[in-house]
């Protein structure tokens, strides 16, 4: 038996700039729908075969054509990744991509089939149909990356904005998160609470100003 869910999930898209747009599409572990979509069930097959991104899951009628399109669609632990392109010939898809780059939007949802659910909400497979560009996903987790500027530090101090290197070769993805990771190891781990109080936001942002600095 197959059923029909759409579920939201946050990005990585606090993007500037120009080229495709990273976003986390789907994350492992029981959500609002109460299912546990483990990545070890997903088939990528049919959605690869057709990677289309849509607007808040309208999928019929002439005027709800996909807004853009899937790439390097990977499972990276227990996550689902994507890169989303939007088409910049259409005026809405244009408007989609500068509110994302412009941090208005910053979610995505996945429609999706799943098969054979046992007890505990895992799908023995679930078979991914589409992304969509929401305002309001349904995991109320889904929350724009808080850290991105420091990425986005990093980038320009190693000079991979756009994904290539200084001297202009391609900087492949496994380097620049590795350096990624060892920049956020050398922050201080933020107090618990909702937010940072305005002394360690700026005792943090001064010490990635001087690792910036260092690199």
């Amino acid at each position: 038996m197959k059923t029909v869910h759409l579920r939201g999930y946050t990005d990585l898209a606090r993007a500037t700039g120009e080229g495709p747009i990273p976003f986390v599409a789907a994350n492992a572990g029981v959500k609002g729908d109460g299912l546990d979509l483990q990545m070890s069930g997903v088939d990528l097959t049919r959605y690869q075969a057709n990677p289309v991104v849509m607007y808040d899951h309208e999928y019929w009628g002439r005027e709800s054509l996909p807004i853009g399109r899937s790439e390097n669609v990977r499972v990276d632990g227990e996550q689902l990744r994507a890169e989303l392109t939007f088409d910049l010939e259409d005026d809405f898809a244009r408007t989609v991509d500068r509110k994302i780059r412009g941090r208005f939007l910053n979610a995505v949802s996945i429609g999706f089939g799943a098969y054979n659910i046992d007890e505990a909400g895992v799908p023995e497979r679930w078979e991914l149909y589409e992304i969509s560009v929401v305002p309001l996903p349904l995991d109320p987790d889904a929350i724009a990356d808080p850290d991105r500027a420091g990425q986005f530090a990093l980038a320009r101090a190693l000079g991979i904005a756009g994904g290539r290197g200084s001297a202009g070769g391609a900087v492949d993805e496994h380097t620049v998160r590795q350096a990624i990771d060892s920049l956020q190891a050398l922050l201080p781990t933020p107090p618990p609470g909702p937010r940072l109080d305005a002394s360690a936001a700026a005792d943090r942002a001064r010490r990635l100003r001087a690792l910036e600095a260092s690199l």
